[in-house]
Formats: structure tokens, C-alpha cells, sequence
């Protein structure tokens, strides 16, 4: 299915890698409020831990967020994310 997302997609331009939820949602608001259309591909990183009780360390996002724009708004998605 990803294959045929991608392959159809006018998103097609890597335009930030976010590392976390609160990042991603950040960058995402900058990108909608300049009216630019994008799509996200999302890797998740699971960390092992070899014995031990996990439950007792905090929980941490280790999501990887890759955000693609079309390549026409590639300049205006870099201004705006970059803009204060």
C-alpha cells in the first residue's frame, strides 16, 4: 500500500524529518498555516531493553515523522518552517 502512496503522491519531496510527536506537531502547524499541503510517513523505534523492569523508566516518543510536500512548495515549505 505505502508503495502505491508513494507512487501516485504529488508529496513526493522530503522536506523535515521530526523526531518526537511534539515536533511533528509544531512543524505541521507552520506547514497548514501557510496553506501547504503535505503527507507524512511515520517510523516507529522500538527500544529493547535487555532484562530489567521497564515500567518503571519514563516512556519516551521515538517516533520518526518524515514529511513530504510537493516539489513546487518545496521553497514556500522551507520558509515556513523556518519562520518564527
Amino acid at each position: 500500500m505505502d508503495f502505491f502512496l508513494t507512487l501516485f503522491s504529488k508529496c513526493k519531496c522530503l522536506i523535515h524529518t521530526a523526531f518526537g510527536h511534539e515536533e511533528y506537531i509544531r512543524v505541521a502547524n507552520k506547514l497548514s498555516s501557510h496553506g501547504i499541503r503535505f503527507r507524512t510517513r511515520i517510523h516507529s523505534h522500538k527500544l529493547r531493553h535487555l532484562g530489567g523492569d521497564m515500567e518503571m523508566l519514563p516512556q519516551e516518543d521515538h517516533k520518526q515523522y518524515d514529511i513530504y510536500v510537493a516539489r513546487k512548495d518545496e521553497h514556500q515549505a522551507h520558509s515556513a518552517i523556518h519562520a518564527r
